[in-house]
């Protein structure tokens, strides 16, 4: 296979913590003994950081020009929007399907039911407006791009102010008012009187996903050899994993977010590369890990209640197969969609040569 100019690593570890998102997430569906992953929401953590680390990377590479600004602001942010919404768009509609099938919804009430749920089609449910959140763990998606969206002009036009000042005060000030509401992370819902809980932990943590870009941008870890590097990065995910796998109780989500920020820069560092994970089938894991986050709670809503008699492990195994078949189902059709529509605007766009 071909190395891609995709990062590995990330794509590879994009994909676990996903899994172990919505096993958290189906843990919470059931009712079995020596369930694993039980805080594996903390998974979430590393997508913030590693979005803020991509964000602020990407921004880097928008030159500033006050007569465009709001421009490139829009156009990066519709870039932002686009790449996920056709993913969202396929588990909106197929989780509003189901759901008016399987409560005999009715015409009426599933044209109403349509409307209350246009803020979450949306993806603005982390707006406080949501009345019908068919997607709920989606809650990170809409958190993401409010964030971004608030973020993008400001790094833009004061990009060095932003990097080293603003996004550490936005850290310490949202993460400090995170933690004296609740020792965990695990809440998003609970409105603070400005906005939703889920916001001020996306802006706390993908602010610090800017904070590690300006380490990697300083070239903050190149002076230890690679072998450290490696090592000290394995160490890390490994506390990381063991929290989520409910192995070290005596740490806290907090602590867990300050060891998951390191282990995103060294995995982001050039020097600690490891050439045989970038490649197209771990790329594709990585781009896997999205609709995998997306399907969980459809597949879950049918999965759930079905007694197998076979014990946890069964069960779980046939839920994250499913959830798997479900994904790619989805990039198939999705892609194949958004090809066609390519091609389509790229021949609208030829011109006329009959005479």
């Amino acid at each position: 296979m071909k190395p891609t100019a995709r990062n590995g690593k990330i794509d590879l570890l994009k994909f676990l913590f996903s899994l172990f998102v919505i096993i958290y997430h189906f843990n919470n569906a059931v009712n079995y003994p020596n369930e694993i992953f039980t805080k594996g929401y903390i998974g979430v953590e590393f997508f913030f950081v590693v979005s803020g680390f991509l964000f602020a990377k990407s921004i880097s590479k928008i030159t500033y020009q006050k007569e465009t600004i709001l421009k490139d602001s829009f156009g990066f942010m519709k870039r932002k929007y686009l790449s996920l919404f056709p993913y969202h768009c396929f588990f909106f509609t197929a989780t509003f399907l189901y759901c008016a099938i399987h409560y005999t919804w009715g015409i009426r009430k599933s044209f109403t039911q349509l409307l209350l749920s246009i803020p979450d089609f949306l993806m603005l449910r982390m707006g406080g407006i949501s009345n019908l959140p068919l997607l709920g763990h989606e809650w990170y998606i809409s958190a993401m791009l409010i964030v971004m969206f608030i973020f993008t002009p400001i790094a833009i036009r004061y990009r060095r102010f932003f990097l080293h000042y603003l996004c550490p005060v936005l850290f310490v000030g949202c993460i400090g008012y995170l933690y004296h509401q609740k020792h965990n992370l695990d809440f998003v819902s609970q409105w603070t009187g400005l906005c939703m809980a889920g916001v001020l932990r996306a802006a706390a943590e993908i602010a610090f996903g800017c904070i590690c870009y300006v380490g990697y941008e300083n070239k903050l870890l190149d002076k230890l050899p690679k072998p450290v590097l490696l090592i000290l990065e394995i160490g890390l995910y490994a506390i990381i994993i063991s929290y989520a796998a409910r192995f070290l109780g005596s740490l806290n989500d907090y602590a867990v977010l300050f060891i998951t920020a390191p282990a995103v820069l060294i995995s982001f560092t050039p020097k600690a590369s490891v050439g045989f994970l970038n490649n197209r089938f771990i790329s594709f894991l990585g781009k896997l890990s999205y609709p995998i986050y997306l399907s969980q709670i459809f597949i879950r809503q049918i999965l759930a209640p079905i007694d197998f008699g076979l014990g946890y492990a069964f069960h779980l195994c046939i839920y994250v197969v499913c959830v798997m078949a479900v994904s790619l189902i989805c990039i198939l059709i999705v892609d194949t969609f958004l090809k066609l529509v390519k091609k389509w605007k790229a021949n609208a766009q030829k011109p006329d040569t009959a005479v």
